[in-house]
């Protein structure tokens, strides 16, 4: 049913509707069809959260309205759904041992086993007199299930018939249960009365009395979590607001708990613990936030505020262990990543994959030494069986030839990294490069190349008439072949489209459109006709009839006026490979050969492509949105969406693969993220392919850090040689050379005056000057401590830094940033009464130039005022009186859209509902709520969007807050 309907403003015609089923869709009244419809989600709290055991692509989700779902990441679409009937509130979920068989309890205390592929009920089962809180599926030894309920028992239930095995008796209400995941019969519960129990239900004793208890919370136990690599710890969360961290060896003869983790300031709910890094702990809580903690070091690293109500679950999958799945009572599913923990790792190993032997933990003893000894500090490295696996795959031969192959790239961004449709963006490099990955061709990737297009979209189509799926909701025969149908139109197979339709009874639509194949099979299919179609007002009606037409153009035309772009693009594709008719054949004789694809067909492909390509950067996709170009063989385009989006992992791995021109800047930020690191020599590698890296940057990150042993191999000049080179090119009037001679020698306020000068006759000089001029005199000083200097060195410093980075801002299209660096620079000028040769008119005048094609309103503001007032002189008054009158003969569609022309992208996520308003962080540069994640500057009190942080980092290396910091978002 629906819940509620809202008009859309600028469509009259259209309505926004909100569905009980958490669904919603987008209605055109005028053309009695919906525009768009969400796929259905959880009515009601989403209580827990599990990834499949063997796909890391679905993920099962168990809540309040009584469904069991099964969602494809990839698509964020459900793909099943188990119903465990009318009032059954489900509470908890657990995949049995090779993911066959899913469980869940309820709150009548019944426990479901659903089989996964077909969604039945294997078991229907009331295990306890009261409440179901949780359940937990043993993954080693015998495959028992064990519950907590509120009538003060755990219960061990085989799965095969749900009858139970043992019952622990509790004092009162059991809330969290666990298996522990490398030692059998151990299971430990969590319960009202504060205590964490620990069982030993192989042991020789009574198995049904708890052979440890942990005692030390101040409230009711909610939930508890054995670590995945430390056999010895359990962490336990409480209605107390806090986190205990446990050994629960029966040995153990010390002080049991461990740590406390104090930050929640409501009751703790999911628990998580990292299953690589053995420190890290991720906790939800009714206080809506997410907190990642260093348990070792008991301190809280980040907290998420994103979710509006209690978050409940908690997942992630041991082959991706740096992206996490979360849910909540807010009902929806959220994912995050968390890749910043180890992103200088990811760094590493991208330029030596061999290396990643060295990022491995030692013995798990060492591990476990860090949460026994007081005043630990945690140390970054790997110790799950993922990364063992992937360690050991990376130091085979095959792994070691250069270039890298694309094999090694994804295993190790699989591993390390996330984004929506990574999976299918090896595929297509793969095919632009003429390889085939290993599997083959799989037809339900959301991607594929042009020149795998149409045999993938027909064998989807023969997969879905012959009922042949993977994991997915069932749907009838009728709908299958339909379904099948269409994408054979949308292909120009329109001889199995007929038949298919014919199939799925719907004769009358078969035979209207058969003369297009033939006579012959328009006479064939007529004398098989036996019922009639009621038609709609429906694109999928009209599809056919354009096509068989030849008015494939139309179609596609159609589509996009639609928004199906999908869609469009297929039909783009069979008519720039003439498999569409021109025209109805009329008789038998084998059609003339096909001319080769004319230039107006491949301009519309690549057209649609780019129109895809846009939506998806809107939507702050910026993968799919490159792509969609790599769809189409346009890999320099893909490269620079994913290099504005500020991707710079992905667009180096891009370009490598496919012998593209790297982008300087984004070598910069890797060198930059492995030198946070102090990775010295990779950082050093990566700017080797900078082509200012040997000459400027690496001797620059020498002196940086004291002329550390691990670029001995890199640089060849001393300290007190650069020192005295310094004093010889300034003698030599070389002040480019001697300003990064001083730079390198670490003499600040030399290099600064000396710098800031030539940047100021640089800025006065009548022939003009170029940003590279300007570069090689301001990139030194961005290695150099300026903060320690005076406030004038400070002053002229950020002045120049600023206006360069306007001008460069300017020309890159960076119109977000323009108001920011303009304003910085202004209020320097103003506030420092600082001589500089830039006028605050002309500063003023390159904003609105810039800003002109995204904003022509604000720009037309600008001009304007500026004419209004009397000092402006001349030559800049006859400028603004041109840019206006400019701006007033321009059309609409002269201006540009968000994601065309240069400029920058949405960061992946940024799009995303911000936390409430309580929780929000207000951006320094804008005065307003920052959307997505926020970057803290170095004053620990202000802050700026991550966006604007990686933008303005690109053009400007100091802080917005004019203190002389550098700042490091990457």
């Amino acid at each position: 049913g629906v819940l509620c309907v809202k008009a859309v403003p600028s469509e009259p015609n259209w309505f926004v509707l909100s569905f009980k089923n958490s669904a919603v869709g987008v209605c055109d009244i005028a053309a009695r069809t919906m525009r768009f419809m969400s796929s259905p989600g959880h009515s009601e709290t989403i209580f827990d959260v599990a990834f499949h055991p063997k796909d890391q692509d679905l993920i099962g989700t168990a809540s309040y309205d009584g469904y069991v779902k099964l969602w494809r990441i990839s698509t964020h679409e459900s793909v099943r759904e188990m119903y465990a009937g009318k009032d059954q509130l489900l509470y908890g979920l657990a995949f049995g041992p090779g993911a066959t068989k899913v469980c869940c309890v309820s709150g009548s205390g019944m426990l479901f086993i659903f089989k996964v592929d077909t969604g039945e009920t294997l078991v229907k089962q009331q295990v306890h007199t009261g409440q179901g809180f949780r359940c937990e599926w043993n993954q080693r030894g015998p495959c028992n299930i064990a519950t907590g309920g509120n009538d003060g028992y755990a219960c061990v239930i085989n799965e095969k018939d749900g009858s139970v095995v043992s019952r622990l008796t509790h004092p009162s209400a059991v809330f969290g249960v666990a298996w522990h995941p490398m030692q059998e019969g151990i299971l430990a519960t969590g319960c009202q009365d504060s205590m964490v129990r620990i069982f030993s239900l192989g042991g020789p004793v009574n198995p049904t009395a708890p052979e440890v208890i942990l005692q030390g919370h101040d409230a009711r136990v909610f939930n508890v979590a054995f670590h995945p690599i430390l056999p010895s710890i359990i962490c336990s969360g409480s209605d107390d607001r806090t986190i205990r961290i446990w050994n629960w060896t029966p040995t153990f003869r010390g002080q049991r708990q461990l740590k406390r983790l104090v930050g929640h300031t409501s009751y703790v709910r999911g628990l998580l613990w990292h299953t690589e890094l053995p420190h890290i702990l991720f906790s939800g809580s009714w206080d809506s936030t997410i907190r990642v903690w260093d348990a070792v070091e008991s301190r809280c690293l980040y907290t998420a505020y994103e979710h509006h109500a209690d978050v409940y679950g908690l997942a992630m999958h041991p082959e991706r262990p740096f992206f996490l799945v979360s849910s909540s009572r807010d009902t929806t599913i959220r994912f995050w990543i968390f890749e910043d923990l180890v992103r200088p790792m990811l760094v590493s190993v991208l330029l030596r994959p061999d290396q990643m032997v060295e990022m491995l933990g030692g013995s798990i003893d060492e591990a476990m030494a860090l949460f026994s000894t007081e005043g630990s500090k945690s140390i970054k490295k790997l110790y799950g069986k993922a990364s063992h696996t992937l360690a050991t795959e990376l130091t085979l031969p095959a792994a070691q030839t250069r270039p890298v192959p694309i094999q090694v790239y994804q295993k190790i961004l699989t591993f390390f990294l996330y984004r929506q449709g990574l999976e299918d963006f090896w595929g297509l490099i793969a095919n632009i490069r003429g390889e085939m990955l290993p599997g083959g061709m799989n037809t339900h990737r959301g991607f594929f190349h042009e020149r795998e297009l149409i045999a993938c979209q027909k064998s989807k189509a023969l997969e879905l008439a012959s009922g042949r799926s993977k994991i997915g909701i069932g749907s009838k025969q009728e709908e299958r072949l339909q379904k099948a149908a269409q994408i054979m139109l949308r292909v120009g197979d329109l001889r199995s489209y007929c038949r298919f339709m014919a199939q799925a009874g719907h004769w009358e639509r078969a035979i209207c459109i058969a003369p297009a194949v033939s006579l012959k099979f328009w006479q064939e299919l007529s004398s098989e006709y036996v019922e009639t179609l009621s038609a709609e007002a429906d694109i999928q009606e009209a599809a056919p009839f354009l096509l068989s037409t030849g008015r494939s153009s139309a179609l596609v035309d159609s589509f996009i006026g639609r928004g199906d772009l999908d869609h469009a693009f297929v039909v783009a594709k069979a008519e720039c490979d003439q498999l569409l008719p021109t025209q109805l054949s009329g008789s038998n004789q084998p059609p003339a050969p096909k001319p080769p694809p004319s230039d107006d067909a491949r301009a519309k492909l690549e057209d649609v492509a780019s129109v895809l390509a846009r939506r998806h950067a809107e939507m702050g996709e910026p993968l799919l949105a490159a792509m969609c170009h790599l769809a189409v063989s346009k890999s320099t385009r893909a490269l620079s969406f994913l290099s504005r989006a500020h991707e710079v992992v992905l667009a180096y791995v891009l370009a490598d693969l496919l012998e593209l021109p790297k982008d300087p800047l984004l070598l910069k930020f890797l060198a930059m993220s492995a030198e946070h690191d102090e990775l010295y020599d990779v950082a050093a590698e990566y700017l080797l392919q900078h082509p200012q890296g040997p000459d400027m940057h690496i001797p620059l990150l020498a002196a940086r850090h004291g002329y550390p042993e691990s670029l001995r191999n890199y640089v060849s000049v001393s300290r007190p040689e650069h020192q005295e080179r310094a004093a010889q090119f300034q003698a030599e009037g070389r002040t480019a050379e001697a300003i990064l001679a001083y730079a390198c020698a670490r003499q600040s306020e030399q290099a600064v005056r000396l710098a800031t000068d030539a940047l100021m006759q640089l800025f006065q000089s009548p022939e003009g000057w170029t940003l590279a001029e300007a570069r090689r005199l301001l990139d030194p000083l961005e290695s150099l401590p300026i903060q320690d200097l005076g406030v004038k060195e400070i002053a002229s410093t950020l002045a120049c830094a600023s206006f360069v980075g306007l001008v460069e801002a300017s020309q890159l299209g960076y119109h977000e940033l323009m108001f920011p660096l303009a304003q910085t620079l202004r209020n320097i000028i103003t506030h420092q009464n600082l001589n500089f040769p830039v006028s605050l008119f002309e500063i003023t005048m390159l904003e609105a130039t810039c800003t002109s094609h995204r904003a022509p309103a604000a720009a037309h503001s600008q001009l304007t005022s500026l004419l209004g007032n009397p000092d402006l002189p001349s030559h800049l008054r006859l400028a603004c009186e041109r840019q206006v009158a400019a701006l007033e003969r321009r059309s609409p569609a002269d201006e540009w859209a968000a994601s065309d022309g240069p400029g920058l992208l949405k960061l992946a996520g940024s799009h995303l509902p911000s936390c409430y308003k309580k929780y929000a962080k207000t951006s320094v540069l804008t005065n307003q709520l920052i959307r997505g994640p926020a970057f803290e500057l170095e004053d620990k009190r202000n802050f700026v969007s991550l966006a604007d942080a990686l933008a303005w980092v690109r053009v400007n290396a100091f802080s917005p807050l004019n203190t002389g910091c550098k700042i490091n978002p990457i």
